[in-house]
């Protein structure tokens, strides 16, 4: 009997793979979080809201068909290429959400660019926005993970916490929990890769995903191939996630007419100043909307098989 990992490892030679991309077979996956998980995390961390775990219930059986997705996030010498090739120049790698972007916030003319310019060549880019990301997918000739794709290369088959397994270990990824403060070299751990050799699904920098956010999505979702909503969730909550680095569950239920983000993009992963037992696991969803953009959130890109 051929092992799973055998499998990937003949379908990978077949394939002749991209380099730097991992090939995740068709198959089920477990997606999301069962009322026992949530009840383990509760027990953890008493401040943390119950209602909050909803964006990840009900857990359930997700078929992928195969698809290709870098092992590692986008570094700064890759991103580099991009500015220094005209990449914000090329109108045809743009949505046209992405371009009216471009042309409203001046990309080029401002410091952001700099950090992947200036930053370490090994290191998750970083301060790029939706739409950036989305803009050199294209250019790269892929495109930005479902958040589907993304959960199942992260944590393989069986329903793992983290993609090393399901007990907390802060050696195996850079969180708030490392004292590190900042991005690391994006094979700085090998101990913490997923079943299927890809880096950094947990901690370093959040990565932005294809799918808008709603938070009751998993509760209608398609459970063959899922694509995430039509429409993003208008308000979900208030604040912003990344600002305060504990993710969603600190925050309070948006209000009628209030003044909140809306029309998100999901984010997963988690980050460098993000605590690692409850808010860096592999079903933990979170959001922004698609213009925003930090030092803490970065991406990497995925391919179709056809």
């Amino acid at each position: 009997m051929i092992s799973f990992k055998g499998m990937v490892m003949k379908s990978n030679k077949k394939q002749n793979l991209p380099k730097n991309m991992a090939l995740i077979p068709e198959g089920l996956f477990l997606m999301g979080s069962t009322e026992e998980d949530i009840g383990k995390l509760l027990e953890l961390d008493r401040n943390v809201e119950a209602g909050r775990f909803d964006v990840e219930i009900p857990q359930r059986e997700v078929y992928m068909s195969a698809y290709l997705i870098d092992k590692y996030p986008v570094t700064n010498a890759e991103y580099k290429k991009f500015i220094e090739s005209g990449g914000y120049k090329q109108r045809d790698l743009w949505s046209d959400a992405g371009w009216d972007y471009v042309q409203r916030s001046k990309p080029l003319d401002s410091d952001v660019v700099n950090s992947a310019l200036d930053g370490e060549d090994d290191c998750p880019v970083v301060n790029v926005s939706w739409y950036e990301a989305e803009a050199f997918a294209r250019y790269a000739g892929k495109r930005l993970p479902t958040e589907a794709e993304w959960e199942k290369a992260a944590r393989g088959t069986d329903g793992r916490t983290y993609p090393w397994g399901n007990e907390f270990d802060k050696t195996r990824l850079n969180c708030a929990e490392s004292k590190i403060e900042k991005p690391t070299p994006v094979t700085k751990y090998l101990q913490g890769v997923s079943d299927y050799g890809c880096f950094d699904m947990a901690g370093n920098v959040w990565e932005w995903t294809a799918d808008w956010f709603d938070s009751q999505y998993y509760r209608s979702a398609t459970d063959r191939d899922p694509q995430g909503p039509a429409r993003a969730e208008d308000k979900p909550f208030f604040g912003r996630p990344e600002d305060v680095g504990t993710s969603i569950y600190e925050l309070e239920p948006a209000e009628a007419g209030s003044s909140t983000l809306s029309y998100c993009k999901v984010l997963r992963g988690g980050s460098w100043n993000g605590g690692g037992v409850i808010h860096i696991r592999c079903a933990n969803r979170d959001y922004d909307e698609p213009d925003y953009k930090n030092e803490t959130i970065g991406f990497r890109c995925a391919r179709s098989l056809i």
